[in-house]
């Protein structure tokens, strides 16, 4: 993946975290991640591990 389309994926999921009406807080409780991680993966230089992020697009309904 590109820098781009990590920046895009990125912004994609803090994105949908909102829309969707989640707290930093409330997707960490649904994902079993900390707000530390999943803020990590909102990041675009982030470097967040696959299990992590496929755990939040899983909630987030990106997956």
């Amino acid at each position: 993946m590109s820098n781009s389309d990590d920046h895009s994926a990125a912004a994609r999921r803090r994105d949908v975290r909102i829309a969707k009406g989640y707290s930093l807080e409330d997707l960490a409780v649904a994902t079993g991640l900390t707000v530390a991680e999943i803020t990590a993966a909102e990041e675009p230089k982030g470097s967040t591990p696959k299990r992590h992020v496929a755990r939040i697009e899983n909630v987030l309904g990106l997956s």
